[in-house]
């Protein structure tokens, strides 16, 4: 009788979440768990009938919680099932917090084909809640053919919302024909020179009159801060001043306010941070940045091309590890890879790294040829010598984000033998022993290559195909005028990169 009463309990949960609404707004989690009658239910008398009892009175944190508390008293895979059901109740609130807290419980060894599936759905109705579209479509599952017929609803329904919202889709996103400049000539910087991106700013702009010296000498340059006036007053006075092309703004709000008024952009304007969500993409604009999305399709692409068909990803529990480890994995399936483990860790250092490492390699039983590892300098240093001292022959794959940039040798041979890409000039100043120079020394490379982009607009702007070869990767305009880099790989030697043959 207890597996068909475990059977019963899943069946019922199943019916309870067909009918989550999916466009309810979060706030912060509680600590406790009210009963129906206002008390509190801990752990122990937590059951699922109660936990449908809130969910019909429409108290979705309430029955989240009673669901997690309920699912302690089944087995495997039952506690599994039910712990998801409270996970998808949370991300239907946009609640990232309590949605990942539940998702960091489950082992991936305890997730059979449906509940893989429905771990999968319930990340990407949280990128949806999070207003991340393209986020969602790269997370949700991607073979529907052997997962129950409600969960297939749900995930058609996921896509039909993000497709309907996101950047991908030619049915709500318009992309004006490019303004793209006869000859550049007079180049305006709108950086910021003050305030919490000041000294970012000035970096960039040093490397904007670097290029100019070298490559433009025939090309004037103008600073213009962002922060004295306003991103339209500034805009238009350099405009009125005779620019051919506007560099900048660096700071998302900046940009929010020149796209908001788009009838003024009457110059090329080269951004140096991208659209979230825009619908409506103007003529004028051209987005660059150290996207690090590019990076890691770049790593599933080189990799899956070498033949490593199997991977690992490990990524930290965060939206910039959420968004890095679906980059990958959406190149790597494109290319005929297989993901065959997403594992999260914390984002902060813990203890649970190692358990965290010893989950990944427990799940895909010796099938994963390589690992994508999503990492900050610090988080890398850590998890190198885990994942090599379980399984030694497999080859570590990650992005420039594991390297702070400037030289660590003591610390940083942690990092020996990771393949990760990494722009030129980082290469380039290790070699001639002015890397340590520069406090950003990416942002130096992105302000040269603003200008190197900028002078060349007329060759590239309107054509794909075309190429240029900069300091944070060879560089070409992509169809939506967002700029597309290839990098180089580069491994770690003595705790010192080191550029590898391509």
């Amino acid at each position: 009788m207890q597996p068909r009463f475990h059977q019963s309990i899943l069946k019922y949960c199943a019916l309870s979440l067909i009918v989550v609404p999916l466009l309810l707004q979060g706030c912060s989690p509680t600590t406790s768990i009210p009963d129906t009658d206002g008390s509190a239910a801990t752990q122990g008398n937590a059951s699922v009938e109660q936990a449908n009892a809130f969910f019909n009175q429409g108290k979705k944190r309430e029955a989240a919680q009673t669901y997690y508390a309920a699912a302690a008293r089944y087995p495997t895979p039952q506690r599994e099932r039910i712990i998801l059901q409270a996970a998808e109740i949370a991300a239907s609130i946009g609640d990232a917090q309590l949605t990942n807290s539940y998702l960091a419980q489950i082992p991936a060894s305890a997730l059979d084909g449906e509940n893989r599936a429905r771990q999968a759905y319930v990340k990407a109705l949280l990128a949806l809640q999070q207003n991340n579209p393209d986020l969602a479509l790269r997370t949700l599952p991607t073979n529907l053919d052997n997962i129950s017929p409600a969960l297939r609803e749900k995930v058609k329904h996921i896509q039909q919302r993000a497709q309907a919202g996101g950047k991908g889709s030619a049915a709500v996103q318009s992309v004006q024909r490019a303004m793209v400049p006869s000859s550049v000539n007079h180049v305006a910087a709108l950086l910021p020179q003050s305030g919490a991106l000041g000294s970012v700013g000035q970096e960039i702009y040093r490397g904007i009159e670097t290029a100019r010296n070298s490559i433009a000498s025939d090309t004037s340059v103008k600073l213009y801060d962002v922060n004295a006036g306003g991103a339209v007053a500034q805009y238009q006075k350099a405009v009125a001043e005779g620019a051919d092309v506007v560099v900048g703004p660096l700071d998302k709000e900046s940009l929010a306010q020149l796209l908001a008024q788009p009838q003024i952009l009457s110059k090329p304007l080269l951004s140096l941070n991208y659209l979230t969500n825009s619908r409506n993409i103007p003529g004028a604009l051209y987005q660059f940045g150290l996207l690090p999305e590019d990076e890691a399709r770049q790593v599933a692409e080189t990799t899956a091309a070498q033949g490593l068909r199997t991977a690992i990803v490990m990524a930290p529990a965060s939206s910039w590890g959420n968004r890095i480890a679906g980059a990958f994995r959406s190149a790597y399936q494109a290319k005929g890879g297989q993901v065959v483990n997403i594992q999260q860790y914390p984002d902060a250092a813990s203890n649970a790294y190692i358990q965290n490492v010893q989950n990944a390699l427990t799940a895909t039983q010796g099938r994963a040829s390589m690992v994508f590892l999503a990492a900050s300098p610090s988080q890398a240093r850590l998890m190198r010598p885990l994942l090599a001292a379980q399984a030694p022959s497999l080859p570590i794959y990650a992005t420039s984000h594991i390297f702070s940039g400037r030289t660590d040798p003591g610390k940083d041979a942690d990092l020996d033998g990771i393949r990760y890409t990494e722009i030129p000039w980082v290469i380039e100043s290790l070699q001639n022993g002015s890397l340590n120079n520069s406090t950003f020394p990416r942002m130096f490379a992105l302000g040269m290559d603003a200008l190197l982009i900028a002078k060349n607009l007329p060759s590239i702007g309107g054509n794909p195909n075309a190429q240029v070869n900069g300091k944070t990767g060879n560089i070409r305009v992509a169809g939506n005028r967002q700029i597309q880099r290839t990098l180089l790989f580069a491994t770690f030697v003595n705790g010192v990169p080191q550029a590898l043959g391509q």
